[in-house]
């Protein structure tokens, strides 16, 4: 009899969090599918091609933040890259 109330006790959070969740759900417009204009495939190829440009800048950004990780050289100079570092990442935030 315990583990029922357990049970029960564990399941009205989560149908809380789906009440409150399905009045957002009904609230959202999701585009009419089947249907796509020009103009809707010319924004949706500028989405990919900025998509891609800013996974290729975070992959350069790795690659520099892996080559810091493993520079030899002085203090300075270790400072310097990361500073460097830190500014690709801040243009990678800004896109």
């Amino acid at each position: 009899m315990k583990e029922s109330g357990v049970h029960c006790f564990l399941s009205w959070p989560l149908l809380f969090l789906l009440g409150l969740l399905l009045p957002v759900m009904w609230s959202c417009n999701l585009p009419p599918s089947g249907t796509s204009s020009s103009g809707t495939d010319s924004s949706t190829s500028d989405e990919a091609e900025r998509t891609r440009k800013m996974e290729e800048k975070a992959a350069e950004i790795e690659r520099h933040a892996e080559e810091i990780r493993n520079m030899q050289g002085t203090e300075q100079e270790k400072i310097d890259a990361m500073n460097r570092l830190e500014e690709e990442r801040r243009e990678l935030n800004e896109m």
